[in-house]
């Protein structure tokens, strides 16, 4: 069973031993680094969370793994973020719950549920990110 034994400012150190830097889904023991864009200041000075900026296309592994996971646990960085209109809508089609949490909680939860035979997912920014 992968997990997530370590959250980093910059990524995440999986029980297999490997790292991953950036944005991370895990999905049926196999973990995938997603391409998100990095957060940045929009014309007023705010910064615009990156997974506000997810295209939902990121997503579509989910709907073709089986088991297809009844749930995925967003990890928002150092906070709890939401994901862009587009992706939320992507997973509410494709039957898929969604719960919200600061990337560590998220990962967390990710890993009880994974000990416990659940079928869920993780999608996380690195806690580093702070919004």
């Amino acid at each position: 069973m992968l997990s997530i034994v370590e959250n980093l400012t910059t990524g995440f150190r999986l029980s297999n031993g490997h790292t991953i830097y950036g944005p991370l889904l895990i999905v049926n023991n196999e973990a995938f680094s997603l391409k998100i864009p990095p957060p940045k200041q929009d014309a007023n000075g705010k910064v615009a969370n990156p997974l506000q900026l997810l295209d939902p296309k990121a997503l579509e592994v989910l709907n073709v793994v089986t088991p297809k996971p009844e749930l995925i646990v967003v990890g928002g960085g150092a906070n709890t973020s939401p994901l862009s209109p587009g992706a939320r809508k992507y997973l509410t089609a494709i039957g898929i719950n969604v719960e919200f949490a600061s990337t560590r909680y998220a990962s967390s939860t990710f890993n009880t549920l994974s000990e416990e035979g659940r079928h869920a997912a993780l999608l996380a920014i690195p806690s580093g990110v702070k919004i």
